[in-house]
Formats: C-alpha cells, sequence, structure tokens
C-alpha cells in the first residue's frame, strides 16, 4: 500500500508524464553546427535529441572532446540548467556503486543525475515501442526523503533516520547516443540518460539496524513475462548497501550548493547493466527479505 505522501507525488505528476509523452514533436532545436561539434553545443544538441526521440547525430564527434569526468559533470549542469527550465527537479540518480560501471575506466566517483516531474509512472505503467529511437530498462532502487536534516547525514544509519519509504523501481531510459563501449563521460554529460521510471510496492523506511541490514541481505530479482531471470543480486550489490547512494546525492548537490528536500527521490543505482527494449514484452523486479517483506513493480512495452 503506497503512503498518502506517494498518492500525492503521483497524482501530482501523472498528468505531465503524458505530456512529457507527447509534446515532443519538433521544438526550438539548437543549430546543428556544420564543422566540428563544440562543448558549448553539447546541452541545446541533447536536449534538442530528448524532446525529439532521437539520437544525437554528431556523438562520435563529441566522443572526441567529452574526455573526462570533470567535464562530463560541467556539462551535465549545463543540461540540468536547460531541463530546470522545462520542469521541477524531482529526484536523483546514481550510476557507479555498481562493480560494473564503478569500475569503468576514468571513473573518479559515482555519477549523478537528475529526474524531472513527468518521467515517473504507476506501477504496470505500459510505454509504447516508439516512445524512443533506443529504450533500455533496468530494476533499481528508490527512496523518499522525509527531513532536510538528512543533509548532514554521513552515514547509512542517519540517512535512515530522514527517510520516508523505500520504493520498487524500474528505470527505462532513452539514450541519446550509442553507449558501447560504455563510456562514462558522456554517460555522465547525458544526465545518465534519464527519461522515465515505474514506481511499485513501498516500504516504510526503518531506522533499525535489522532493517538496514536487510537491504544488504535481501534478494533482487529481474525477470520478464516469458518468465526468464534476467538478473539476481543482493542487496549489497550497490555498494555494499544501496542507501549510500542518498550520500552520493547529498556530497554532489553540497558542491554544487544545493541539498536535499522532503519529498525528493532518490535512485541508488542498478542491479544489472540495462538492456535494450526491442519486442512487446513486461518487466517485473521483486525485492524479497526488505524489512521481512516482498515488494515488486512491473511494466511492459506495448
Amino acid at each position: 500500500m503506497h503512503s498518502k505522501r506517494f498518492t500525492k507525488f503521483m497524482r501530482r505528476h501523472a498528468a505531465l508524464t503524458l505530456a512529457v509523452l507527447l509534446i515532443l514533436g519538433p521544438a526550438l532545436s539548437a543549430a546543428q553546427t556544420t564543422e566540428r561539434c563544440t562543448l558549448a553545443g553539447w546541452a541545446p544538441d541533447l536536449i534538442a535529441a530528448w524532446k525529439e526521440r532521437r539520437m544525437i547525430p554528431d556523438a562520435a564527434c563529441y566522443a572526441e572532446i567529452i574526455t573526462n569526468m570533470d567535464t562530463g559533470r560541467s556539462l551535465r549542469d549545463a543540461v540540468w540548467v536547460e531541463f530546470d527550465a522545462m520542469f521541477p527537479r524531482a529526484a536523483y540518480k546514481v550510476v557507479g556503486l555498481d562493480p560494473v560501471n564503478a569500475a569503468l575506466p576514468g571513473v573518479d566517483r559515482p555519477m549523478v543525475g537528475a529526474m524531472y516531474v513527468g518521467m515517473f509512472m504507476a506501477d504496470g505503467a505500459i510505454l509504447p515501442l516508439d516512445s524512443a529511437e533506443l529504450i533500455i530498462t533496468e530494476p533499481d532502487f528508490l527512496v523518499s526523503v522525509a527531513d532536510v536534516r538528512i543533509n548532514d547525514a554521513t552515514t547509512i544509519e542517519e540517512v535512515a533516520r530522514y527517510l520516508d519509504r523505500i520504493y520498487a523501481f524500474i528505470e527505462t531510459l532513452a539514450p541519446t547516443f550509442i553507449n558501447s563501449p560504455p563510456n562514462p563521460y558522456m554517460m555522465q554529460a547525458s544526465n545518465l540518460m534519464a527519461r522515465w521510471g515505474v514506481i511499485g510496492d513501498s516500504i516504510a523506511v526503518s531506522a533499525d539496524p535489522a532493517f538496514i541490514r536487510s537491504l544488504e541481505t535481501m534478494t533482487v530479482t529481474f525477470r520478464n513475462s516469458d518468465g526468464t531471470v534476467l538478473a539476481e543480486q543482493p542487496g549489497s550489490y550497490l555498494g555494499g548497501n544501496p542507501l549510500r547512494g542518498v550520500l552520493v546525492v547529498i556530497e554532489e548537490l553540497r558542491r554544487r550548493g544545493e541539498r536535499l528536500e522532503p519529498g525528493d527521490l532518490v535512485s541508488s543505482g542498478s542491479y544489472m547493466p540495462p538492456i535494450p527494449v526491442r519486442a512487446p514484452l513486461g518487466y517485473e523486479t521483486i525485492y524479497a527479505g526488505i524489512g521481512g517483506r516482498t515488494l515488486r513493480v512491473s511494466t511492459s512495452f506495448r
């Protein structure tokens, strides 16, 4: 059963989700340079591709000039300025607590992106396969902030005191470039490809040590509607405890002179590398043993 806070959140955001899906026709796209790409052109090019649900045509050129994490973060900040002007910021996502992305060459700390009003959908949401040129999906972990005092937290135990709920969560991304092999600099510059997320069952957070420990020992399973298990990992797969993602966001926002606010959401990352969605299919994430309960969330593509 979702909390009243979650119900209010979904009512606030649901109407805009459809708008984000539909109001994506040709907009005021930044003019494409006829010469080499420039760092100054990244944010307008990415936003134009995001609006039009397509790839950036000169991504290979950008890969030659976005060559370190500092540049990636600077360009992400420019992208945030563009998104902040379009939608209220609603959440943050972390990539790099998982061992796969943490091991990418050049990654100096976990990456942080932002998600916005209109990007979230309720359990069972169906997305059209043509929602973007490329769609990928993954099983994530989501929490909501209850108290501004969380910004002073330095341990996961302190984080737990100021959280509201934990949600089952499937993120669906719409990349604006082909990320193969993975390029962490462009991943960060692209706001970690944030697009949509589906929120399912939830449980109230407890600062009790046994509850915190259950987040490490729970089993997270991701499977498709054909019954194929795509991933099965312990909760500790994300940095030892998925609440560590909140600490990552607190530190990143502090560097920017910002902070988490009550109602903000934080996704700590994925329990497997994202997989492309190319055919009509459903997906479900199951969190077994989280505070003695099992949480679920599902989505499908048609």
